[in-house]
C-alpha cells in the first residue's frame, strides 16, 4: 500500500523512503560493507539523510530476505490522521496489508516501544499477526520514523512481547547497516546543530550575515539550471538609533525581534530573511520576480509601519518604520556582487525620498529607479 504523505511531513527524512531502485546488489556481505562505506563517504561529503536513506531502503528491498518492508512516520504532525498518510512503501517489497498497518501505528508510536528503539537501537515486535523488526530514524530536523520489515526466518520465530535479544544470525548484516544508518542520522544531526549556531543570528534568531552566500549561491544555481528567478530586499530601520538612545540598547535588541518576526510575517515560510548588521536585514524571495517583489516588499514595509513595537521595560508603544530597496535577478543583475549592490543603493534612494517606502531598481544596469509609496496607516 503505498502513500501520498503530508506535504508537512516529508523533508529529508521520508521523501528518501519515497523511490526506491531494486536492482541487485550481489551478496549481502558484499552489500553490508558497501553501505558501510557508503555511510562514511557521506560523513566526509556532508550531505543529508536523503541520501544515506534511499540507499539503505535500496538495498533492504533488493534483498532476498527481506519479504515486507515500510517506513512509518512518527512524526507529530501525524498525530490523529489516518495510518495510511504515515506509511511508505518500496519498490521490490511486499506491502503491509491495512490491518498490519494499524497495528504498526499503535505498536510504534507507543513510549514502551520508543523507550526499547532509543535503547536498543533495533528491536523485535510480536503483533498479533506477525513478527517484525524496527529501527528508529531521525532527520537534522527532528522528523521521526521506524523502519519496519520481516523476513523468512522472522516469520517463523516463536510469537512473544517486546524482544530486546541479539539479532539472528540471518539478520546480523541487516543489523550492521540498519546501525550504519543511525550512527549516519546521528552525525549529520550533529552537523546540522553546529550549522545552526554558525548561521543564527544570536538577538533575533534569525539567519545572519554567513547565510547570506549560502544563500544566493543556492539561487543562483536555481536559476542557471531550472532559470528560475529571485529578488533581493535590502531593509534598513528608519531612525532605529533614537529608539537605542531613548530606550536603551535591551529595548533595541527587543524590537529588533519583533521586525524579524513581522518581516517573517508578511512573507511565505520559503522566503529567506537574514540580519545583515545592526538595524539592517536582507530577504531573499525564492522563485520571485521584480514585480512580485515589488509587492512582498510593500507588504513588509506597510506590516512594519503598522505595527505597534513595545519597549523592554514598559507598555509604552514605539513606532518604527523601514526603508526597502527591491533587485531582482536576472533582470536586474546577474551576478552576486551587482544584484546585492542595486538593492543596497536603492535602499539608500528610499531613504533620501523621504523614508518609509520602498524603491526597486528599474531595468537592468540602469542606475533610475521607481519608488511605491503607500500612505502611512493612522
Amino acid at each position: 500500500m503505498s502513500a501520498n504523505l503530508p506535504q508537512n511531513i516529508a523533508g529529508d527524512l521520508l521523501s528518501a523512503f519515497k523511490s526506491v531502485s531494486s536492482s541487485s546488489y550481489g551478496t549481502f556481505q558484499g552489500t553490508a560493507l558497501e553501505f558501510s562505506r557508503y555511510c562514511n563517504e557521506q560523513f566526509e561529503a556532508e550531505v543529508s539523510l536523503k541520501g544515506v536513506l534511499r540507499k539503505l531502503g535500496a538495498m533492504l528491498s533488493s534483498w532476498v530476505g527481506v519479504d515486507r518492508l515500510a517506513f512509518v512516520s512518527l512524526d507529530s504532525s501525524t498525530a490523529g490522521s489516518h495510518e495510511s498518510q504515515g506509511i511508505v512503501t518500496f519498490q521490490g517489497a511486499r506491502p503491509f496489508s491495512e490491518d498490519m498497518v494499524a497495528q504498526l501505528m499503535r505498536t510504534t508510536n507507543q513510549a514502551s516501544v520508543m523507550s526499547e528503539l532509543d535503547a536498543s537501537g533495533v528491536v523485535r515486535l510480536n503483533l498479533a499477526d506477525f513478527d517484525c523488526w524496527c529501527a528508529r530514524f531521525a532527520d537534522p530536523k527532528d522528523h521521526t520514523g521506524v523502519l519496519v520489515w520481516t523476513g523468512k526466518e522472522i516469520d517463523r520465530m516463536t510469537p512473544g512481547v517486546l524482544i530486546d535479544s541479539e539479532l539472528p544470525t540471518r539478520t546480523e548484516l541487516m543489523g550492521f547497516m540498519i546501525e550504519s544508518a543511525q550512527q549516519a542520522a546521528r552525525w549529520l544531526k550533529r552537523l546540522h546543530t553546529a550549522q545552526s549556531l554558525l548561521y543564527e543570528d544570536d538577538v533575533t534568531g534569525l539567519f545572519n550575515f554567513r547565510y547570506l552566500d549560502v544563500a544566493l549561491d543556492s539561487e543562483f544555481r536555481r536559476l542557471q539550471r531550472f532559470h528560475t528567478p529571485f529578488s533581493l530586499l535590502f531593509i534598513d530601520l528608519d531612525n532605529f538609533k533614537q529608539v537605542n538612545d531613548v530606550y536603551g540598547h535591551l529595548t533595541g535588541s527587543s524590537i529588533l525581534r519583533q521586525v524579524g518576526a513581522q518581516i517573517k510575517g508578511a512573507l511565505r515560510d520559503v522566503d529567506v530573511v537574514i540580519r545583515y548588521g545592526g538595524d539592517e536585514f536582507v530577504v531573499v524571495l525564492i522563485g520571485t520576480n521584480s514585480k512580485q517583489a515589488l509587492l512582498a516588499a510593500e507588504r513588509v514595509r506597510a506590516q512594519v509601519d503598522r505595527f505597534r513595537f513595545r519597549a523592554e521595560t514598559s507598555a509604552e508603544e514605539i513606532h518604527v518604520s523601514a526603508s526597502i530597496g527591491v533587485a531582482s535577478c536576472p533582470e536586474h543583475a546577474k551576478d552576486k556582487q551587482t544584484v546585492l549592490r542595486l538593492a543596497d543603493e536603492t535602499m539608500y534612494s528610499a531613504k533620501r525620498g523621504g523614508k518609509n517606502r520602498v524603491v526597486m531598481v528599474q531595468t537592468r544596469g540602469s542606475q533610475n529607479a521607481v519608488s511605491l509609496t503607500l500612505p502611512r496607516e493612522k
